[in-house]
């Protein structure tokens, strides 16, 4: 049972990752600020690594992401482009806010499932290679914290 439950927690987070990567994409191309889009395409691209890193340590618990998590997460990501913003032919300047808080909320449940797998102290799971993916997870929500605070003047009344 123990183990049925890691196995399903791994796919899950996979298929979050799998979202948030192509939200990082899309914000690395869309935001309005060069820097931004700097900073999130390489934590994008760190990202795609520690989605290898869970798929290895998927395959070390004996298990393997799931299809049928994975496209659904994927379908809610694309789905979210479609909020009403009040404008129709262009970015609202709420989007660059809300996308960063978008992924400062992906990048923290990176963070706890990374955690939560290096609590459970399954002798499968090199404790090292956790240890670090907590790490990157960690600075991930550091530095997307620092940009989003550069967005909140959209907040302010003209």
């Amino acid at each position: 049972m123990a183990t049925e439950m890691i196995h399903t927690y791994m796919q899950d987070h996979h298929a979050g990752a799998a979202a948030g990567i192509d939200l990082f994409r899309r914000v690395a191309k869309d935001h309005d600020d060069p820097k931004v889009r700097a900073e999130v395409a390489r934590i994008g691209d760190e990202t795609v690594e520690d989605l290898r890193n869970l798929e290895e340590l998927m395959t070390l618990a004996g298990t393997s992401p799931s299809l049928l998590k994975d496209l659904p997460a994927k379908a809610a990501e694309k789905l979210g482009q479609l909020k009403p913003n009040q404008r129709f032919a262009e970015r609202s300047p709420l989007s660059n806010l809300l996308e960063l808080e978008a992924l400062t909320i992906a990048v923290t449940g990176k963070t706890l499932g990374f955690k939560a797998l290096l609590d459970v102290n399954d002798p499968r799971l090199p404790r090292a290679t956790l240890e670090k993916l907590v790490e990157r997870a960690e600075e991930h929500g550091r530095t997307l914290e620092q940009l989003r605070l550069t967005c909140t003047d959209a907040l302010k009344e003209s």
